[in-house]
């Protein structure tokens, strides 16, 4: 388990995560904020709309996929 800090609006939030994940999750935040010290609320905000639009997008995606393969 990985302990991550993260500062939001200057409180600061630790959560726990597995190695594996931790590592793709800091990877990804890093792509995401820069290495900013503090997360705006708003920027928080936009990226969490962005990543589920993004989820949106692979679920469209993967219905496509599946409907194909229903046809073999």
């Amino acid at each position: 388990m990985s302990k991550i800090t993260i500062s939001v609006g200057l409180k600061d939030f630790d959560i726990t995560l597995d190695e594996d994940f931790a590592k793709f999750f800091e990877e990804d935040f890093r792509s995401t904020f820069g290495e900013k010290t503090n997360i705006d609320t708003k920027d928080l905000l936009y990226a969490y709309v962005q990543k589920c639009y993004d989820e949106y997008l692979n679920k469209k995606e993967y219905k496509k996929m599946l409907e194909k393969l229903e046809k073999f």
